[in-house]
């Protein structure tokens, strides 16, 4: 076999053995009561940060305004403008 034989043999076994060690760990996980209450917690932590992003999203344009004014009422009282 040439060398670049070789490496491609080599990477398609390590591949494979990568593959086989990722469903032993799934198929771990999924008979792990444990592995349940984390998944859970993962997706109780999505919704809360899909819901940060939405209320973010929603109130950027009113909280953009509120510290425009903020900065506005800061400099006139200051005597910058």
């Amino acid at each position: 076999m040439n060398r670049l034989s070789e490496l491609a043999l080599g990477l398609c076994v390590r591949t494979e053995n990568a593959v086989h060690r990722v469903k032993q760990f799934v198929k771990r996980r999924l008979r792990d009561e444990r592995g349940a209450t984390t998944v859970e917690y993962a997706l109780l932590i999505a919704v809360i940060v899909i819901g940060i992003i939405a209320a973010a999203t929603y109130m950027f344009d009113p909280l953009k305004e509120f510290f425009k004014d903020v900065v506005k009422k800061v400099k006139e009282t200051a005597g910058l403008k």
